[in-house]
């Protein structure tokens, strides 16, 4: 008689989850129990996935379906045979059949050929487990219908006729937190749930770092799981800490990693340096200092050895513990050298992709002449739209590179001036500010900047730090006080001087009288505007000066020069209408149709701005498309038509909402409140212009002076009703 085997480790008692691949491995061994066909599975995933503990559990469940035993062998145990193939799985499995150790073949053809004869007609489920290859399995498969064989690898390169590929994801945050929960106890994830999750989130997910983080906790029923938490909070230390017995997560990693050749290996430490949550093939040639094609094929066998994910069709990401394995390998086996040079290759790379997206969007721009010139074309760009789609998507992917690039400047020149990737890294946030203006994640650039402005001031680098200041007065007369922003704005320019720095000595004087105009203050602003006017004609941006044109028609008509203000209004359309350029004739109608408001022409400056209107809504610029509508609304006003200027302030308000942009909220409210008093609204009109007026004198705006008279009317024993007068900051 044939012995039954029943070689299965032990089923998990805390098994957890894994619903869905359950079932799709139960369909599959469904149809070995019918006796139809031979049913073969094979698991994929990352190491430390759960495959083997899904694939035992399933094996327990369907038993008794499979009457004539179970066979398991641990595939990544070393084999003894010369060529390393699965002859001694082989002979285990002979044995286990009832075959005396004399009576088994010599050849592996031939002791297949009696492996499969012994399983013929009978039921058997063999469990292969960690399998390198298709070629090792494929000596150890049954020949006839009736038995199944499940497959665990963490290669996706399985490849036999009629295999089901399940690949096993991490779990979600529901599966872990219930696999927590067997392990611990409910009772202590549901008394720390903000740290049970933040916890689960430390160990992505990943069933293995569940289950050493549980383990932990269980041998210690008195410690909180905020205190594991706080501890795995820190990424230098979240791999040790993910250790227990003779379980860790690097231990397991180390396995797939030390499989890999010698080129691969190195290919997988370089692509921790990138640090974006995820790149495309372009990123990792850069990296890797090969063509997109070469790297493209070297990311994919890491994906096919387990190492790396697919994500998104054409980008790839390490698993979170991963990349930090992948880091201290890299730490450990690259040369501070090699580092460097990788992470300047990368910064090059987006900064040229920055620079491209500035080229499509903004065909008239000065500034991709005047940064940095990289060495790469960057990601491809065709046109205007592929730009803005892509800025869509790589806003955080643009953070986290910016972010890496000025934490590792000191690590790659700490005695050098400039060092090698400040000036770089300073010009991609410069180039990305000009992208994101007027938009809610133009804000997100502020602690990189910061973060800059130390960088170059600690390696006293003027330009990079006349640069940072420019971006940072940009940032705050955009959403806190013009006097903050007029100090910034006037220290760039100092550095800006005295490191011959062209480029931001114009922005700056533009932007200075920006702020300028916000105070009050027209004079000074009209000394700053021209002389930016000037500067930007020495460098030859073209678009710079329509813009700057447009800004002094305003100057002009607060200062009472309506002739100036008129031959500039004139010179400044015509130029914008022919420049070919949306957003450049956007902000002239912009800027035109609030000069025209302040002059009282409100039927001119209404057919402006709504022009303006649809123009920033064509090209994505929200923020200004608000701007219009507050402004709008004062025209409407203006004339009378009260129902029609709330609704212009309630859509300004509207894209606002989605926005966070102080300014334009206050502005609109303003407008707002000068509608519902003329409609004898009286309280909502006070509480409308309070909230303005907060606002702006907060800011140091001259509309607080202006909204300030309203409320001053409103609250006093008189009639009510009169409109104020239209303000366009």
């Amino acid at each position: 008689m044939i012995p039954v085997p029943a070689q299965l480790p032990p089923d998990v008692p805390d098994f957890a989850g894994r619903q869905r691949e359950s079932g799709a491995l139960r369909e599959v061994l469904r149809t070995a129990v019918d006796g139809s066909a031979m049913a073969m599975a094979a698991l994929t995933g990352l190491g430390g996935v759960g495959k083997t503990a899904l694939a035992v559990h399933v094996a327990h469940a369907v038993r008794a379906e499979f009457p004539d035993g179970q066979l398991y062998v641990d595939l990544s145990a070393p084999d003894p045979s010369p060529d390393g193939s699965s002859g001694s799985a082989l002979v285990g499995f002979l044995r286990a059949l009832g075959v005396p150790e004399s009576a088994v073949p010599d050849g592996l053809d031939q002791q297949t050929a009696l492996y499969r004869s012994l399983l013929a007609g009978r039921r058997v489920l063999v469990l292969l487990d960690n399998a390198r290859d298709t070629a090792q399995v494929r000596p150890l498969l049954p020949g006839a219908p009736g038995c199944a064989v499940l497959v665990t690898s963490r290669s996706r390169t399985i490849a036999l006729p009629g295999v089901r590929l399940i690949d096993v994801d991490v779990m979600d945050e529901a599966e872990a937190l219930g696999l927590l929960s067997a392990i611990v106890g409910p009772e202590r994830v549901s008394a720390e749930p903000a740290a049970a999750g933040e916890l689960v989130a430390a160990c992505g997910g990943l069933p293995l770092a569940v289950r050493i983080a549980a383990a932990r906790l269980a041998a210690r029923p008195g410690r909180s799981v905020a205190d594991l938490a706080a501890r795995l909070r820190d990424e230098r230390r979240r791999l040790d800490e993910l250790r227990v017995a003779d379980l860790g997560v690097e231990a397991t990693f180390r396995l797939g990693y030390e499989a890999l050749a010698p080129e691969l290996a190195r290919a997988f430490r370089v692509l921790s340096l990138c640090y974006m949550p995820s790149f495309c093939r372009g990123a990792a040639a850069a990296l890797l200092d090969v063509s997109e094609e070469e790297a493209e094929t070297t990311v994919e066998r890491l994906v096919d050895a387990g190492l790396m994910e697919l994500h998104d069709d054409d980008r790839y990401r390490y698993h979170d513990l991963v990349r930090l394995f992948a880091a201290r390998q890299c730490e450990r086996q690259e040369s501070s050298t090699e580092r460097a040079a990788a992470r300047l290759r990368f910064l090059d790379y987006v900064l040229a992709t920055v620079v491209t997206a500035i080229r499509r969007t903004k065909p008239h721009s000065v500034l991709p002449a005047l940064l940095h010139q990289p060495a790469s074309d960057g990601k491809h760009l065709p046109d205007a739209a592929a730009a803005h789609d892509w800025l869509v998507v790589a806003h955080t992917r643009l953070y986290a590179a910016a972010e890496n690039a000025l934490r590792h400047i000191p690590d790659a020149a700490p005695d050098t001036t400039p060092p090698p990737g400040l000036r770089p890294t300073v010009d991609l946030l410069t180039a990305w500010s000009h992208l994101v203006a007027g938009t809610a994640r133009h804000r997100d650039l502020e602690p990189l900047a910061e973060l800059a402005l130390e960088t170059a001031r600690r390696h006293g680098d003027d330009l990079s730090g006349g640069r940072a200041l420019r971006l940072l007065g940009t940032l705050h007369y955009g959403t806190e006080t013009y006097a903050r922003a007029e100090r910034l704005l006037r220290e760039s320019l100092r550095l800006a001087e005295s490191a011959g720095d062209a480029l931001v000595g114009a922005e700056s004087s533009h932007e200075l009288g920006i702020v300028l105009m916000g105070m009050g203050r027209a004079e000074e602003a009209l000394e700053q505007l021209t002389r930016a006017y000037d500067r930007f004609g020495t460098l030859d941006g073209r678009g710079d000066r329509i813009q700057i044109l447009a800004h002094l028609v305003r100057a002009y008509a607060a200062l009472g020069r309506h002739a100036d203000a008129d031959t500039a209004r004139a010179e400044a359309l015509g130029q914008a209408r022919a420049s070919g350029s949306t957003g450049t004739l956007a902000h002239a109608l912009y800027q035109i149709g609030c000069a025209l408001l302040a002059e009282g022409r409100t039927a001119e400056a209404a057919e402006r701005l709504r022009e303006a209107q649809r123009l920033h809504r064509w090209s994505r610029s929200p923020r200004w498309e608000a701007l219009c509508w507050a402004r709008l609304a004062s025209c409407e006003l203006a004339k009378g038509r009260t129902e029609e200027a709330l609704a212009c302030a309630d859509q300004a308000l509207t894209i606002e909402s989605e926005l966070g942009d102080v300014f334009c909220r206050a502005l609109a409210k303003a407008a707002r409140g000068r509608a519902l008093l003329a409609r004898g609204d009286l309280d909502g009109a006070r509480a409308a212009l309070r909230g303005a007026h907060r606002v702006m004198d907060r800011r140091g705006a001259v509309e607080a002076t202006e909204i300030a008279a309203v409320l001053t009317e409103l609250d006093a024993p008189r009639e009510q009703g009169r409109k104020g007068s239209p303000v366009c900051p």
